[in-house]
């Protein structure tokens, strides 16, 4: 699965790893984290994957952790519908389907080792 290893972050060329002071969440659910000084979201999709992303909607500045709600593999802002991918990918669907690219959102590399979420610090 994207985002998981089973190998223990550690550091290194691939940067610093960090645990993250939260439970991991269940398939298509929502937690609040704190990194540093970063507000985030970690989600997990209906298929398992784990992913940590910034916890504020670029539309409107909703927290995703009070107002979003897992779909599928996206998580969904409720305070006007927009989507987000694992990959940070923001969109919203309009009334005939059509699926219209909107802001994306920033996601942090994650890892899931020993029932605890990783996130690795970027510059």
């Amino acid at each position: 699965v994207v985002g998981q290893s089973k190998e223990r972050p550690s550091h290194g060329s691939d940067g610093d790893w960090e645990a993250l002071e939260v439970e991991p969440p269940g398939p298509g659910s929502v937690v609040e984290a704190v990194f540093g000084v970063d507000d985030l979201v970690v989600w997990r999709t209906a298929l398992g994957e784990v992913c940590v992303m910034e916890a504020r909607c670029p539309h409107q500045w909703s927290h995703l952790a009070q107002e979003g709600s897992v779909d599928g593999e996206e998580l969904v802002c409720l305070a006007h519908f927009w989507r987000f991918t694992t990959s940070g990918e923001g969109w919203k669907a309009n009334m005939g389907g059509r699926r219209d690219r909107k802001g994306d959102i920033d996601v942090h590399p994650c890892r899931e080792v020993d029932g605890r979420i990783w996130v690795r610090r970027t510059a």
